[in-house]
């Protein structure tokens, strides 16, 4: 019986190498990243600001999933994200602290009344493009400031707001950086999770074409004022969310945390990242958080640096560092 000759099994070798490096699997992807982060604080238990540092990547990095998919999916040019992390903190000071509501409860109550206002916002913002939408949700941005100053019985003005009660479940209080560190970590897997899964699915794709070309697809017969109000509402609820575990991490709130500052800060994060990129917007926060507080220490000149950052980007790297990682992740064949 005549065997198969030795060549063939070599070419299926070359063959099978050709393809390049074995793609890795999309569940070790995930939980080896998962289980390293959240065994990582017994190591440096003792490191309260590195624990701290990363408790403010994670928030940050749940703001900047809101803005890519309010900038990013659907190129809504939004300077109201600050506002709705400002309208989940201080929802989440009045019902925790003057309603003794349980913050685990109050968190998601505070994330749908700050997408309730941005569906508010959007219905006549939504019918502005470019610099008008921008101009519409910064003068919101403003208006909800200055109301954060002016009813001092609720808010506690421009002193802020004191006391706000530590999260608890039970007889279990998160009353310390290593116990909070796990909510910030939750927050930002569920939110990241959520982001993938939109963009990956039909409503995403909608988005995302609606972005590219309204026109063509308002004539392919897509809603395209409803989407643009449901896309707002749904990055701004992620906003509200960070603004309600900010308020319950901090215990202390006040306007100064909800300003054009961090506005600008947000955007500088977006564009470096890349409006679409969701790893570069990740990428871009830890960045910009492991160095803001070096930066801040300029003040004012803070502001100069993140505005010079813009400007780099948007004439150097348009795209953001997002489009070089898709390309290692591509390279590596990462799922």
């Amino acid at each position: 019986m005549k065997s198969l000759p030795a060549t063939d099994t070599v070419g299926a070798d070359k063959n099978s190498g050709a393809r390049g490096p074995k793609r890795l699997g999309r569940s070790g992807i995930i939980i080896l990243p998962v289980i390293i982060l959240f065994g990582l604080p017994f190591f440096i238990e003792s490191k309260v600001y590195a624990l701290h540092l990363l408790s403010m990547i994670y928030l940050n990095a749940v703001i900047m999933l809101g803005l890519v998919v309010i900038l990013g999916f659907t190129k809504q040019f939004s300077l109201g994200q600050v506002a709705f992390y400002g309208i989940g903190a201080y929802t989440t000071a009045v019902l925790t602290a003057k309603l003794h509501l349980n913050f685990f409860l109050v968190m998601w109550i505070s994330g749908l009344f700050a997408a309730a206002a941005a569906a508010l916002v959007a219905v006549p913002a939504t019918r502005f493009q470019g610099p008008w939408l921008a101009l519409v949700t910064f003068a919101f941005a403003e208006i909800a400031r200055i109301l954060m100053i002016r009813l001092k019985g609720l808010t506690g003005g421009f002193g802020g707001f004191f006391n706000i009660p530590k999260p608890s479940i039970g007889g279990f209080v998160f009353d310390n950086t290593f116990k909070f560190y796990f909510i910030t970590l939750g927050a930002v897997i569920v939110v990241l999770w959520i982001t993938y899964r939109v963009r990956r699915s039909a409503l995403g794709r909608i988005w995302i074409s609606m972005g590219d070309n309204e026109d063509l697809s308002s004539t392919l017969g897509i809603n395209v004022f409803y989407h643009k109000i449901l896309a707002f509402s749904v990055g701004s609820f992620f906003a509200g969310v960070a603004g309600s575990i900010y308020a319950g991490y901090a215990s202390f709130i006040s306007p100064e945390n909800f300003t054009l500052r961090h506005t600008i800060y947000y955007l500088s994060i977006l564009i470096v990242g890349g409006l679409e990129s969701i790893s570069g917007a990740i990428a871009a926060t830890v960045i910009f958080t492991l160095f803001s507080s070096y930066l801040m220490a300029l003040y004012p000149w803070d502001m100069v640096i993140f505005g010079s950052i813009i400007v780099l980007f948007v004439n150097l790297i348009p795209q953001g560092i997002g489009v070089h990682l898709e390309s290692l992740r591509n390279r590596l064949r990462i799922p």
